[in-house]
């Protein structure tokens, strides 16, 4: 029987999040300092056998409480193991198949070059999404945008407590106007503008309350990729009450969607939750704990 591909990636976002049951996405970030290494079969010799133990019982344990995966491409790469992460992610295709895998690359830059990132993210490895840079304009994201199927998470308000030098200075949309709006709100009005094809979402830290408020009032529908959860700050139920209440927001009224499209993550404080022998157990359980305390906000 032939598979149901869905239209797009804000679809194919909606759908997965509805049939798993979860806006849980895991990140997988191999910090070896952190590893349960007396518990892996390679104890402290074969750093490649251990990585790859170490995240496939991860996902196995986290996998009934989440709806995605998210990769960060340096910490794979700079442990040399970009071989080891193209493996991971179609044993994930395999086994886990219901699941979206987000590449965590943040590229960005000009059009030939770009169209490389977007073989690397999508045919290399496979992945539904990628994070990218917004610096260099659109162009520089049009190639990542040729497969509907594909999505983009651009870099809107980031999690990292330095992130307001640049992203809340204020710009004026021309040279006649006054600086009135900050620039990771113009940066999101831009890209939601340029997203004809409905496969663009934003990244903005669960850990700034305010920018997430302003952001989710004026892109209801826009799917957002939610970090600074747990090792960072931020507060599930503080993300909840914002994403989850469209009271002020009309047009969402008709549309179920708008519910339910965006993907909260965690990566250290599920993946390392023990570096005992429960470690396996320690990360089910505490994925367990952050879906439920999410819910589906339907």
């Amino acid at each position: 029987s032939e598979i149901n591909v869905p239209a797009n990636y804000h679809k194919k976002v909606f759908e997965t999040i509805s049939t798993r049951r979860s806006r849980l996405c895991i990140g997988l970030d191999p910090d070896i300092s952190k590893f349960p290494t007396e518990y892996l079969p390679g104890k402290s010799f074969n750093l490649k056998k251990n990585i790859e133990h170490f995240f496939k019982e991860i996902i196995y344990s986290t996998s009934e409480e989440c709806c995605a995966y998210k990769p960060q491409a340096a910490m794979f790469s700079a442990l040399g193991c970009e071989d080891l992460l193209v493996n991971l992610i179609s044993w994930v295709r395999k086994i886990f198949p219901g699941h979206l895998v987000i590449f965590d690359g943040k590229r960005g830059d000009i059009g030939n070059t770009t169209s490389h990132y977007a073989i690397e993210s999508f045919e290399r490895y496979e992945a539904d999404a990628t994070t990218v840079s917004p610096y260099m304009g659109l162009d520089s994201v049009m190639p990542f945008l040729e497969n509907r199927n594909n999505g983009i998470y651009v870099l809107c308000k980031t999690s990292n407590s330095g992130s307001e030098v640049i992203q809340n200075v204020l710009v004026s949309k021309n040279s006649k106007q006054k600086a009135i709006l900050p620039l990771y709100e113009y940066i999101a009005e831009i890209f939601v503008g340029f997203d004809v094809g409905n496969q663009i979402g934003l990244v903005v830290g669960g850990n700034c309350i305010d920018e997430l408020q302003t952001i989710h009032r004026r892109f209801p529908s826009t799917p957002l990729l939610l970090p600074g959860i747990g090792s960072q700050g931020g507060k599930i139920e503080e993300v909840t009450s914002i994403i989850d209440n469209y009271d002020e927001i009309s047009e969402a009224k008709s549309s179920i969607e708008k519910h339910n499209n965006n993907l909260v993550n965690v990566s250290r404080s599920v993946i390392y939750a023990s570096t005992g022998k429960d470690w396996k157990e320690a990360a089910g359980k505490k994925a367990r704990t952050f879906n439920l305390n999410l819910g589906i906000g339907m």
